[in-house]
């Protein structure tokens, strides 16, 4: 018995599915098997779809997010019923960051509608908040239209994860017309548009004339350069000018890292030369970016009120969240940058500016030299990130996860980025800060760059969360061969140091000293437990040598020291309490 074979010119919609993903060249979906979803596993391996089989849905959801994000394309996860349930943390995750995934869930058959059907839930209702849209397949011939349409919203701004739902009879009958008959009219299955807003000719004026007129202008390049794929005319323009640029804490790094503008974190805490956008820079230009929590919703100190702002977004729904600016630019950030190159009027370009805003960095980061000279075990979680980053080069790319280990690693980025390092990319939990993302980060984005070497910086808490060790399971499956360094200092860090500074005590913020390198040697892995900071470097080359086709896992033994973000929100906190 095959059920996918049909009467002629029938097909299944398991198979209609799939077919409308191959036509928007879909190469892989993630998904965990199960039985709803059988039909289309079977329409994927008929038109050449890779299935990456995952160990959970939440694990899949992750890697379609990651996929999604490193390649600016969108990626499927595919689910039964109550593995939708499971994922649902992958569709906050990929909503607060705009990554353009698309969720597919089998859902109860169609015809027990409203009647207690096995596993009925109305999925496209549960997660209409956090996607750009959301629907139940209400007629099965119509399969296609659905996908074509939820393609179209996922790619073009505001980018972000969509919801399909397909009732299972819908996915395992054989009943469907191949080809729509021929009176009726057609769309091109294979188009896949990007659609970009062009800048009117007097917002370009106005920004041209503000930046001539500005003596300091910033750039706050937000996610949003990134989906626009604009960050190198970004780039370009800005070194032309010598116009510093820094981003927000955010999932991806839209700037290079190593470009001589690019002037780190907007973070007070982990980068305090970004005070300067609040106490010198006379113009700040933000890019595909909001007056979020990241950036004190446009407040002191990190920006002051006689200052001018100028917000630009792809679409009038984003302005409208930036209602604090005094100018709002409805345009394509790469659309915006090829008119002002051409534009008569040019900024002042005074090298000063940046050059002043780079002293501030290095005497910040200064004040880490001592902690990253220290030989002393356990190793400060610096000087694993640190190490970390060195051993890299331009091909690699790096992923973060975690709490205290990774505000760490943002100011170890940001020595190295002072110090001209470079990399592929940088990839982190997005807005929605979800832990615990990193082991299938780092799996789908091997997957998505094979020809690169993929690092993953880790905490002992975070490896733990869910979906938990399960990804790095499938990387050793389909020879996604990733390193991962875990700073296992026994704790949930970021809290229990929250706990100590603020009530004198801990409470349920202890973990116990697991091997690690024990746990994924038994899996296959090539693992090392690194005890003194300067065997660091070592093992890390060695791990590179013997993870040729399997991951690899080294366990540093650090120490229990409170990262600047973590003081930061215990200061907040207790202002809070005051208050």
């Amino acid at each position: 018995m095959d059920l996918s074979k049909t009467l002629d010119g029938k097909i299944t919609g398991g198979h209609m599915l799939a077919r409308a993903m191959a036509a928007k060249g879909v190469k892989r979906v993630f998904a965990l098997c199960g039985g709803f979803i059988n039909p289309l596993f079977m329409g994927c391996e008929a038109y050449g779809i890779e299935v990456i089989g995952c160990r959970n849905e939440l694990e899949a959801g992750f890697m379609a997010t990651a996929h999604a994000r490193i390649t600016r394309e969108p990626a499927v996860c595919i689910a039964e019923p109550s593995g939708f349930t499971n994922y649902i943390s992958a569709v906050a995750e990929a909503y607060y960051a705009g990554d353009p995934v698309i969720f597919i869930s089998a859902s109860s058959n169609s015809h027990n509608f409203d009647n207690a059907g096995f596993k009925e839930m109305p999925q496209h209702e549960v997660v209409r908040s956090m996607t750009r849209y959301a629907i139940e397949v209400n007629e099965g011939q119509r399969i296609g239209w659905f996908f074509d349409k939820a393609w179209d919203i996922a790619i073009n701004a505001p980018t972000g994860p969509v919801q399909l739902a397909v009732p299972t009879n819908f996915l395992f009958s054989g009943q469907f017309a191949a080809e729509p008959v021929d009176t009726a009219r057609r769309f091109d299955a294979a188009r896949s548009k990007v659609h970009k807003t062009l800048c009117a000719q007097e917002d370009i004026d106005l920004v041209a004339r503000l930046l001539s007129e500005a003596e300091k202008p910033v750039v706050i390049a937000g996610p949003g350069v990134w989906y626009s794929r604009s960050e190198n005319e970004l780039q370009d323009y800005l070194l032309e000018h010598n116009i510093p640029a820094f981003f927000p804490l955010t999932h991806v790094k839209s700037l290079t890292l190593g470009h001589p503008m690019n002037m780190g974190l907007v973070d007070v805490h982990q980068n305090p030369a970004s005070l300067a956008i609040g106490q010198q820079a006379d113009l700040v230009l933000l890019l595909g970016g909001r007056l979020d929590f990241p950036l004190n919703f446009g407040e002191a100190p990190l920006f002051r009120k006689d200052q001018t702002v100028v917000a630009v977004n792809a679409t009038p729904r984003e302005l409208s969240d930036n209602m604090l600016v005094e100018h709002r630019v409805c345009s394509d950030t790469s659309e915006l940058f090829k008119a002002l190159s051409r534009h008569a009027l040019k900024p002042k370009g005074d090298p000063a500016w940046p050059e002043a805003i780079r002293a501030a960095r290095a005497e910040g980061f200064a004040t880490y030299d001592d902690d990253l000279k220290s030989e002393t075990a356990p190793v400060h979680p610096l000087r694993v990130c640190m190490e970390a980053i060195d051993s890299l080069t331009e091909n690699d790319i790096i992923v973060i996860d975690g709490g205290d280990i990774a505000s760490w690693f943002e100011v170890a980025l940001g020595k190295s980025s002072l110090a001209g390092k470079k990399l592929r990319g940088v990839i982190a939990p997005g807005p929605w800060e979800q832990m615990g993302t990193g082991p299938a980060f780092a799996t789908a984005i091997k997957i998505a760059c094979p020809e690169a070497r993929v690092l993953l910086v880790t905490g002992d808490g975070s490896l733990g969360l869910a979906p938990g060790l399960t990804p790095l399971e499938t990387s050793l499956d389909v020879g996604a061969d990733v390193t991962v360094m875990v700073a296992n200092n026994g704790q949930w860090g970021m809290i229990q140091e929250q706990q100590k500074a603020m009530w004198g005590r801990v409470v349920a913020t202890d973990l116990r000293d697991i091997d690690y390198a024990d746990i994924f040697a038994g899996n296959g892995a090539y693992t090392e437990t690194v005890i003194n900071p300067g065997d660091i470097g070592a093992a890390i080359h060695r791990a590179v040598i013997n993870n040729e086709g399997r991951s690899a896992l080294i366990d540093v033994k650090t120490l229990s020291a409170r990262s600047p973000i973590t003081q930061g929100l215990v200061d907040m906190r207790v202002r809070t309490a005051i208050e």
